[in-house]
């Protein structure tokens, strides 16, 4: 065979399959899309699995079915994804947690973020709020910081383990202002919240959507939100940036993303029939009214958040030794 002759031979194969990819893409869907929700029934994650579950069908006039995978902080169900075949018939919610944390604390989460997934959309985003018992004499963000440094390594404060959101709110907290504190770690659930209403703990950061009913129950005072501004739920609770720590900011966000090497049709697809229910009007009240804020992103948009957040959170995690328990 010369040369020349392989080099046609070539061309023509990848032709072939870039038209056998097109044809699979103008196809799609042809079955059930299934959405994996690496985390038990209920909670934000399942919620938005749901909402843009029950759309997404409409959207694409097949059935979309949610799948709850629940298991090692998200991972176990990420990795089956990882594993599944790239053909745009499964997907899975993605968030800050299980993409930018979990490669960090796990020894072996089941999958690499940047290898295994491509980024299709990202949807909401929750901040979080420091929180202390209405029995507490603290009253700000600043006396709590004071209190801390005045006894390093004493204060307790309560997470729903090691490597969950409120605990890196709190190591992120300790490297920008300087603190210490005990950490006691929970099994999940929202036992850590009933033992800071108790007392049995002297503070706690948590997502807000959590939290806040017992905020306006009057159980728990909220200190300082951890977004770049006040949240319109809390509109008394000044940013961590107010009260004299420019560089905290601290968000969890929620999105999708499928198994890496699905046709670039097939994702562009997903992508703007996901973002296009976000920005609708109902998608919007529908986030709203589950405390988060919508967090439109595309694939490339989703892409620099994810590696944004590795860099970010694998800071924190190694400078804190955080492993999982």
């Amino acid at each position: 065979m010369t040369e020349l002759t392989r080099r046609t031979t070539m061309l023509g194969a990848a032709f072939s399959g870039l038209l056998a990819t097109a044809a699979r893409a103008a196809d799609w869907p042809e079955r059930p899309v299934r959405i994996v929700v690496p985390y038990p029934p209920g909670a934000f994650n399942d919620a938005l699995g749901r909402l843009i579950a029950d759309k997404l069908a409409l959207a694409l006039g097949q059935a979309v079915v949610v799948d709850n995978r629940p298991g090692a902080a998200g991972a176990l169900g990420l990795s089956q994804v990882a594993r599944a075949t790239p053909d745009g018939y499964t997907i899975a919610v993605g968030n800050t947690p299980n993409l930018t944390v979990n490669p960090f604390i796990l020894a072996n989460p089941g999958y690499d973020t940047l290898k295994d997934f491509a980024p299709v959309a990202n949807c909401a985003q929750q901040m979080a709020v420091m929180l202390v018992p209405a029995s507490s004499p603290i009253r700000t963000l600043p006396e709590l910081i004071a209190a801390a440094k005045a006894r390093p390594g004493q204060l307790s404060y309560g997470t729903a383990g090691s490597g969950s959101s409120n605990h890196l709110g709190v190591e992120l907290l300790g490297v920008r202002a300087g603190i210490s504190a005990l950490h006691v770690p929970y099994r999940g659930g929202n036992q850590h919240q009933l033992d800071l209403i108790a007392g049995r703990l002297d503070f706690m950061i948590d997502i807000l959507s959590n939290v806040l009913p017992s905020i306006q129950a009057g159980s728990l005072r909220a200190l300082a939100v951890t977004g770049n501004e006040r949240d319109p739920s809390l509109p008394d609770a000044p940013t961590f940036k107010e009260v004299g720590i420019p560089d905290y900011e601290m968000y969890v966000w929620f999105g999708f993303v499928a198994p890496a090497h699905v046709p670039e049709p097939i994702l562009d697809r997903i992508a703007n029939e996901i973002l296009t229910i976000v920005r609708s009007p109902a998608g919007t009240q529908q986030l709203l009214r589950s405390g988060a804020r919508p967090y439109p992103q595309g694939r490339a948009e989703m892409a620099a958040t994810i590696r944004q957040d590795l860099d970010k959170w694998g800071s924190v995690i190694r400078a804190a030794g955080i492993r999982a328990e």
